[in-house]
């Protein structure tokens, strides 16, 4: 069996041609983002935008992914990066019964990066779910969930100043704040909300709800700016075998702005005071463009890590679900009107070495018609399979066969080890600061996650 295994290697290597021995991808940017959904994508690509991403699905591979329930980001994205279910790598939401946030410690399995060092691979990793406190990996990371801007008078980086164990090694730190301070100061946010995502209003133009939730939007822009800022960063000083990038605002957005962008789906109370604001069209149809303002720059920060990682980088582009309009009949407490309950497909996109042709981009563009991949479990095995490790046997899903090169299939049929997991760390819970707790907690209730069985009755906005 070693021979054998020894053997598929040595073709595995003389087929990659320039790639290091044994990896069908010299590097692997693999770059999340939550709660892309193909039916605000597609629109978006029929009318020439976003050309990042479709320059990806016109040289590789791209479909439907399908996710599983609950569709909590803390769960999915451990999900992703362990390959492990919820009940495997023990990570259950966003906190336990006590309202304890979930730590990285907590985690009981290996993570791509803790794999990937193992096999003597760095990896940089940049905003990931569950990623305080940072491990002391082969690479670099910084960590994700810690922002501090929940209001105007509270205005703090995405990277709390003074809190432990946000960045590794920690020599990178200076740098890291630097840049986070340069990135996510108030005016940098404002504009950016102002020019990329929501443009100018008039006094006036918009009530109560509107501008909360736009004040409710600014730290995922913030976080979104720093890691991507941060991210490409790390890729133009030296990148690493693999770089792991998420990004949040995707969903945040969508969350918010969903009774704007699809209005049709709507059918609440009739109320005066939101039918006098309907009569101002202007200010509507630009909060309409929230959504696909967002996907827009999403695609522009994409593009910006795509030619920093360099044309040998194989990339990916996943969500962990897709989404659709939610409480139609009438507002729910916190106005959250686009949600993913139900578990609606993701976005997977994937080019570069390694990568088959999958999907024809002119008749998803004219027919909206999609074929599904695969699914979240996948991925994780997909990444080991391009870097030219064996999966593990207790990982459920399995590498996308029909989407990878004949050199990264047989990387993918290599015989799995039985666990990655043998001498990792015991879980232990971990004492977070008091801020990066309270902003976390105060951030998920604003979305519904967190405690929103004890608000009040809904109420139409005024």
């Amino acid at each position: 069996m070693r021979i054998l295994r020894a053997l598929a290697l040595l073709l595995l290597a003389l087929a990659c041609g320039s790639c290091p021995a044994g990896r069908p991808a010299a590097r692997v940017l693999f770059v999340g983002a939550d709660g892309l959904e193909w039916r605000v994508l597609q629109p978006l690509l029929a009318q020439g935008k976003c050309p990042n991403l479709r320059a990806l699905m016109e040289r590789g591979a791209f479909g439907r992914l399908a996710t599983m329930v609950p569709t909590l980001s803390p769960i999915l994205w451990t999900t992703i990066a362990t390959g492990k279910r919820p009940e495997q790598h023990g990570i259950r939401g966003f906190t336990d019964a006590d309202l304890k946030q979930y730590t990285s410690s907590q985690r009981r399995v290996r993570a791509l990066w803790n794999i990937a060092g193992r096999s003597e691979l760095e990896s940089d990793v940049c905003g990931w779910w569950i990623t305080w406190p940072v491990e002391e990996l082969r690479g670099r990371m910084v960590s994700g969930s810690s922002s501090s801007a929940l209001a105007d008078a509270n205005w703090k980086p995405a990277l709390i100043p003074g809190a432990p164990r946000q960045i590794w090694p920690l020599e990178l730190e200076p740098e890291v704040m630097r840049i986070a301070g340069e990135a996510g100061a108030l005016p940098e946010v404002q504009r950016l909300a102002r020019e990329k995502v929501f443009g100018s209003f008039a006094e006036g133009e918009l009530g109560e709800v509107e501008k909360l939730l736009m004040q409710q939007t600014l730290w995922s822009v913030q976080s979104d700016a720093t890691y991507a800022a941060i991210a490409e960063r790390l890729l133009r000083e030296q990148p690493a075998a693999l770089e792991m990038v998420y990004f949040g605002g995707t969903d945040v957005v969508s969350h918010r702005f969903w009774r704007y962008y699809e209005p049709q789906a709507f059918h609440w109370p009739d109320d005066p005071a939101l039918a006098a604001r309907m009569a101002k069209p202007q200010a509507w149809e630009r909060l309409a463009l929230a959504i696909p303002n967002y996907y827009e720059w999403f695609d522009e920060m994409l593009g910006r890590l795509v030619a920093a990682a360099g044309k040998d980088t194989t990339v990916i582009v996943c969500s962990d679900h897709g989404f659709h309009a939610h409480s139609t009949d009438k507002p729910n407490p916190l106005f959250v009107t686009g949600h993913h309950l139900d578990g609606p497909p993701g976005v997977f996109i994937a080019a570069g070495p390694g990568i088959a042709r999958f999907g024809d981009v002119a008749h998803f563009v004219q027919q909206n018609e999609l074929e599904e991949c695969g699914a979240i479990l996948d991925l994780a095995p997909t990444v080991l399979a391009l870097l030219g490790i064996p999966r593990a046997a207790d990982m459920p899903g399995r590498a996308l066969a029909a989407l990878l090169t004949e050199p990264a299939r047989a990387s993918a049929t290599l015989a799995p080890v039985a666990t990655h997991d043998t001498g990792f760390r015991a879980a232990r819970e971990e004492d977070v600061p008091e801020e990066m707790r309270r902003n976390y907690i105060e951030r998920y209730k604003q979305l519904g996650y967190i405690g929103s069985e004890d608000r009040k009755a809904a109420k139409p906005p005024r």
